[in-house]
């Protein structure tokens, strides 16, 4: 499937972010873009735990860390995405996956999030991850690689 530019993507990473393949990352947000429709731009920020804890305090008033958190901006510009990677390395090893796949699958997450979806019931957190993992298993067929 060829890729095509409907996504532009902001992306910033804390010090001590594991290594990861960047151009992977970004075709896996192109493609949720291009399946679900949309052209726009997005930010998204790999950040450790305390950083992502104050995020989640300052604006859910939430104390602690979480995976992800996304910010909802606009027609053209969707909004903002916070991953933690020490979340992340966490949750890669329940997984059974590297922590660059678990990056990758938490931003997607909070991409969806950005499109609408939504996980406050058990119903709608049900639709969202079937939704999660079969974009990324579709991109994972349609364009194989190393997350790593």
């Amino acid at each position: 499937m060829p890729e095509t530019e409907a996504l532009d993507i902001g992306l910033r990473c804390s010090l001590g972010v594991p290594p990861f393949n960047v151009d992977r990352f970004n075709s896996l947000m192109r493609f949720v873009a291009r399946v679900e429709g949309r052209q726009g731009e997005v930010g998204i920020w790999l950040c450790t735990d305390d950083e992502i804890a104050d995020l989640h305090l300052r604006f859910m008033q939430i104390a602690g860390p979480t995976d992800v958190i996304s910010f909802p901006g606009d027609a053209d510009y969707f909004g903002d995405i916070a991953v933690s990677f020490d979340t992340a390395a966490e949750q890669a090893v329940e997984a059974g996956h590297s922590v660059a796949r678990e990056l990758a699958y938490l931003a997607l997450h909070g991409m969806l999030h950005l499109f609408g979806y939504d996980d406050l019931t058990t119903a709608e957190r049900e639709v969202m991850l079937a939704r999660q993992d079969a974009v990324i298993a579709e991109f994972e067929k349609a364009i194989p690689g190393d997350w790593d």
